[in-house]
């Protein structure tokens, strides 16, 4: 209903603008209901881009295999004095695509890693008529975009089902946009709604700054294009909330071109390094240091570019090369898209004054890096460091300061946030980090398995129960 509401909402505004334009040209008012009215001009107009785009959008099947110990279904608690081989279980995930690129016989099409992820074969229907195997380029997890590639010799109407990319830069929220894919396995399904928000971060990839959108995305849609009332395609769908309607999300398509171009041409991705790990400078941290905006470096790798370029823990960057820096994902948007090697200059705020320095950016590890061991609380995911003397001094706190918690973790699942401060572990006071971890060990050896911790977020103090299972 809401969507519906939405969607109508739209339309009236669309009519009222139109209606005025007609009188303004004319002199007179025409009735928007009329045969010859708006309504049916509009329809015509979004009829036509669906027209033009849907033969872009493609069907993917993926045949993934996994091993699956059959004995751990029945929960046996002890090891088995013979050789035992875990049972290899096929499935066939469904996803969409959308036709990119083209190179001499060759096709490439966009859509989600997940959907290709650890497949063992891929087949792609273009129409009812047409299907064909299609060869993983590459894969990037780290953002969910992956491209696959396609023999096209024999479809002679390939050119004209290449799409057309936009500018996820320029969208704007409350913008019209439809999206196009295969939910369900129902082909080239159509959904209208609008851009409801962007750059949202919900927890699923590394480098997150998402279209929000309420036109329907539903199992199947991943890997579809959303696009703009031009036909332009502005973002990949990827993500739905399972538990809310209208609710759908989509990697922007300028984000996902570079993925796309890095993979076709290196076979993956590689991204700039900085090697620190950061966070959003809160109003109790602004009240603290002094400095309104920035991003806050909680930590940073030894021997990484950060290191040798003299960044600091406590250091906050402004600006990276001249332009304002104020959002965590902004600045690691920008670091990845860096070329190793490249030099950039990054103003940051120490003890109150503005420094300027020059980092030569490195190249990310594929396996990732980790800041330091002893701030890695297990299978927990938490990342955790201290406070600052000057933290210390003017907020008067003690405790150990959350700087990073892995999506789906224990510590995600209790409510752990990124700028919190642990206060207490089961009533027991926690100072430092080395308090939390300390505490955290003696209550594994008692054999319990919850926690509670007292969380100070904000001006304000919470509860929350974490799990060590």
């Amino acid at each position: 209903m809401n969507r519906v509401l939405s969607i109508f909402a739209v339309l009236v505004i669309f009519l009222i603008g139109s209606c005025k334009a007609q009188q303004t040209e004319t002199g007179a008012q025409e009735s928007p209901l009329t045969g010859t009215g708006v309504l049916e001009r509009f329809e015509r107009e979004l009829t036509s881009v669906v027209e033009k785009v849907s033969p872009s959008v493609v069907t993917i099947f993926a045949l993934q295999e996994t091993k699956i110990n059959p004995l751990e279904e029945f929960d046996i608690p002890f090891h088995l004095p013979f050789p035992f081989s875990p049972e290899r279980r096929q499935r066939r995930s469904l996803g969409s695509g959308v036709i990119v690129k083209k190179e001499g016989n060759k096709a490439f099409i966009l859509t989600n890693n997940h959907v290709v992820k650890d497949a063992k074969s891929i087949t792609v229907r273009f129409d009812r008529h047409t299907e064909k195997k299609a060869k993983l380029i590459g894969g990037d997890p780290k953002t969910d975009i992956a491209v696959v590639e396609v023999d096209v010799s024999d479809i002679k109407d390939i050119d004209k089902r290449i799409a057309k990319f936009g500018n996820s830069d320029n969208l704007k929220v409350g913008q019209l946009v439809i999206a196009i894919g295969n939910p369900y396995g129902l082909e080239r399904t159509i959904t209208v709604g609008v851009i409801s928000a962007l750059k949202r971060s919900i927890g699923i990839t590394q480098y997150e700054s998402f279209i929000q959108t309420d036109a329907a995305i539903n199992p199947g849609n991943s890997g579809g294009p959303l696009i703009n009332i031009k036909g332009e395609v502005i973002g990949i769908n990827t993500a739905i909330v399972a538990e809310g309607q209208g609710l759908g999300f989509a990697i922007p398509i300028n984000l996902a071109k570079w993925v796309m171009e890095q993979i076709i041409e290196n076979g993956r991705v590689i991204r700039g390094w900085l090697g620190v790990v950061i966070q959003e400078v809160t109003p109790d941290i602004a009240e603290a240091i002094g400095v309104k905006e920035g991003i806050l470096i909680a930590q940073v790798v030894k021997g990484s570019p950060a290191d040798k370029a003299g960044i600091k823990v406590g250091d906050v960057i402004v600006e990276v090369d001249g332009k304002p820096i104020d959002k965590v994902r902004d600045l690691q948007l920008r670091i990845m898209k860096t070329k190793p090697g490249t030099q950039v200059e990054l103003k940051v705020i120490r003890d109150g004054k503005e420094k300027v320095l020059k980092v030569k950016i490195g190249e990310l590890p594929e396996s990732g890096v980790k800041a330091d061991t002893d701030t890695e609380e297990g299978s927990l995911g938490l990342s955790l460091r201290n406070p600052t003397p000057e933290e210390k001094r003017k907020l008067g706190i003690e405790g150990a300061i959350v700087v990073g918690v892995v999506p789906g973790s224990s510590a995600y699942m209790s409510g752990l946030r990124p700028g919190d401060i642990i206060l207490r572990v089961n009533n027991v006071p926690i100072r430092t980090k080395e308090d939390f971890y300390m505490a955290i060990d003696r209550i594994r050896e008692t054999g319990k398995r919850k926690v509670l911790l007292l969380v100070k977020r904000g001006r304000s103090n919470l509860y929350l129960v974490l799990s060590l299972e």
